[in-house]
């Protein structure tokens, strides 16, 4: 028994030497010690990891090869499946961000919101028009302002029963007043539709630009909806101005290109902002049309 003790305490011992000389010896020797010891290692590493890549071999080597078509197939149509997943959720994102645009802009209390669906767009080089699924008797009339969120893409031309032919700003027959971007004193300019020429797709010109007017540095300046005229609520974009700018042939003014905040032929829904109360400009169409009709009585 106390011989059991005596080499139990001289095994303490030493290993309370062989510590303390660890302790004491400089990094250099732990370090080699440490790469030692990985270096003696390393073989039976590489030998298991052998051995594990020779015992998967002949596993997949006593296999059947229909069972191994089979599970190609299986992993085939896996994929495919998995494919179709992510496709579904991309457009399902997409759809989200769409509505979320719809939703962000609030529309004044004096107008009524009509969303309507894409039905025919017309890129031809002169007309650019889009038809609607929503008319007359839907409440849409001629003259009513066109946007997607906070943007402008044009005003009801021609209000059918249940279409309606929206101008897009790019249509010839666009016309707005808007306020340029960083423009402290909030001079109007006017913008109008332009024709695409060839294959270009349309753009919208800018006239009436004062030759003080300096462009915010870093971006594009935005073009935003004034609110006179009765037509368009005020605070809308209606693009963005592009670089080059030209004198008028007057000298006084400048003129630019406006490109559109959208790709205007691949909406697939819009907002009609139906007035709750008649405008000027159709209160005076009603005037002169009951003027006609008291002249023909």
């Amino acid at each position: 028994m106390d011989k059991h003790r005596q080499g139990a305490t001289a095994s303490y011992v030493v290993l309370a030497l062989c510590a303390v000389v660890w302790v004491v010896l400089p990094a250099a020797v732990h370090r080699f010690a440490q790469e030692a010891f990985a270096e003696f290692q390393a073989p039976a590493l590489h030998l298991a990891g052998k051995a594990r890549d020779l015992a998967r071999f002949w596993e997949l080597k006593s296999r059947d090869k229909e069972e191994i078509l089979a599970a190609s197939r299986d992993l085939a149509r896996a994929n495919a499946a998995l494919e179709l997943q992510l496709r579904r959720y991309e457009d399902i994102r997409k759809e989200n961000v769409r509505l979320r645009e719809m939703l962000r802009y609030n529309p004044p209390p004096e107008y009524l919101t009509v969303v309507a669906r894409v039905a025919v767009r017309d890129s031809s080089t002169w007309w650019q028009r889009i038809v609607i699924r929503k008319g007359s008797d839907d409440g849409v009339r001629a003259g009513c302002p066109v946007i997607f969120s906070d943007r402008v893409i044009g005003k009801v031309a021609v209000a059918h029963h249940t279409t309606s032919e929206v101008d897009l700003i790019t249509s010839p027959n666009f016309r707005c007043t808007g306020f340029l971007e960083s423009d402290e004193q909030n001079r109007i300019v006017l913008i109008t539709g332009a024709p695409g020429r060839g294959l270009a797709s349309g753009r919208s010109r800018v006239t009436a630009i004062p030759q003080d007017y300096v462009y915010p540095v870093g971006n594009a300046p935005k073009v935003t909806t004034t609110g006179l005229g009765g037509v368009y609520p005020a605070g809308l974009i209606l693009g963005h101005l592009e670089g080059g700018q030209r004198t008028t042939q007057d000298g006084n003014f400048r003129e630019s290109s406006l490109t559109p905040t959208r790709d205007l032929f691949s909406l697939q829904e819009v907002t009609v902002l139906v007035p709750k109360y008649p405008t000027p400009g159709e209160i005076l169409l009603e005037d002169q049309a009951q003027k006609r009709l008291d002249e023909l009585r």
